[in-house]
């Protein structure tokens, strides 16, 4: 057996300045944030099988910052396996200690197919920003935190019908005390095409909702590029929906890597009156979807500045109409440093800065950044 971990520390703080969200007070107010978390690990493997088992705890502090503990991964534990040691709030500020079962899970394998049991993480998708096929949640594009995806409770079964193809398929338990929530499941099919292309297709029902997608991904003279759908029907809707990002990437002489996307879902907002209704949206609640606006470009930068620090960029641009049709852009800019400090440890050092339309006099948003205050964070994480 192994016995690993992750301990990390985050500090962030806001300036919310009118129109942003956190501003209550006639001048900008300050919001502040920190967050500590431990993650434990014990994995042991054989040559038939492996198991793997994830304990998670986090104590949190927001001021002036709305307090969440709704995520996609909710949609699909049978039990929770989390529990509070410490909640209290003042309306202003939160302080919470929570703890849970992240993963737990039992792997046999067979000559030609796996067969895992218990909380896993399943992330498909081949997007950079976005992925239409990771039908069981996604990271979001500002993510900070992407090294552990949050683990569900699924009965999965993989096979290797060639030496350049497999297929899967997930069967992923819903909540056991919400009736209004079904099981879901999905296929999910990869095969090599050539030396450098991959084709990708899934299927199923997810949370009730019908899915259909598929992937190809290439390489042509040093330029990587991809194109990623899915279809979906939401269970009591009539009408099909459609979800697909484009994207390329490239590395310069420089070394600078250069990623660039597009991003179109049908059941996004057009205009600025359509996003107080999808505020509310279930699927935008527990973070099944991610964005608001129906379409959006995303561009990142990467470059190794030294040999322990890297310099990332991203920027997310989004436009929409208002009531006289005109059209308004509003940006994310993200610039990320991080600095090797040890073999088993790193400092990220995080700037965010929106502009575009705050919101409205009755705190509705009006554009997909604008409402968001500039904010700094810093993390410190080791590995042991």
């Amino acid at each position: 057996m192994e016995f690993t971990g992750r301990f990390s520390m985050l500090g962030a703080t806001a300036r919310a300045e009118p129109g942003d969200v956190g501003y209550q007070s006639g001048q900008a107010d300050t919001l502040a944030a920190d967050q500590q978390g431990l993650r434990l690990m014990l994995d042991n493997a054989a040559e038939r099988h492996e198991w793997s088992v994830h304990l998670r705890s986090i104590r949190q502090h927001l001021s002036g910052i709305p307090y969440n503990d709704i995520h996609s991964s909710d949609l699909f534990r049978y039990h929770s396996g989390a529990g509070r040691s410490f909640f209290d709030t003042d309306g202003d500020s939160t302080t919470s200690i929570d703890y849970e079962l992240d993963r737990a899970v039992y792997r046999h394998r067979f000559k030609d197919m796996t067969l895992s049991l218990g909380r896993q993480p399943i992330d498909w998708g081949v997007g950079r920003f976005w992925q239409p096929m990771n039908v069981f949640g996604a990271f979001a594009p500002t993510d900070l935190d992407t090294d552990y995806k949050a683990g569900i409770d699924t009965i999965t079964l993989e096979a290797y019908p060639g030496p350049f193809s497999a297929i899967t398929a997930v069967y992923a338990l819903a909540p056991h005390d919400e009736s209004e929530l079904s099981n879901s499941g999905a296929l999910h099919y990869r095969r090599a095409v050539g030396e450098t292309s991959e084709v990708t297709v899934v299927g199923g029902r997810i949370t009730g909702n019908k899915v259909l997608g598929a992937s190809f991904e290439s390489a042509w003279e040093g330029l990587g590029w991809r194109v990623e759908g899915l279809t979906y029907r939401l269970e009591g809707e009539a009408e099909r929906e459609l979800f697909w990002i484009a994207g390329i990437e490239y590395q310069f002489e420089n070394q600078i890597l250069l990623h660039a996307e597009y991003y179109d879902n049908s059941r996004g907002a057009s205009a600025e009156f359509e996003l107080a209704t999808l505020s509310g949206d279930p699927l935008i609640a527990t973070g099944l979807q991610q964005q608001l606006s129906r379409q959006m470009l995303g561009i990142g930068l990467n470059k190794d500045l030294t040999p322990l620090l890297n310099a990332g960029y991203t920027l997310l641009a989004a436009k929409l109409k208002d009531a006289g049709g005109q059209g308004h852009v509003s940006l994310l800019h993200q610039l990320n440093l991080v600095y090797s400090v040890s073999n088993e440890s790193d400092l990220l050092a995080s700037l965010l800065f929106a502009s575009g339309k705050g919101l409205s006099a009755t705190d509705a948003p009006q554009s997909e950044f604008g409402h968001l205050p500039n904010s700094l964070s810093l993390r410190l994480r080791f590995y042991f």
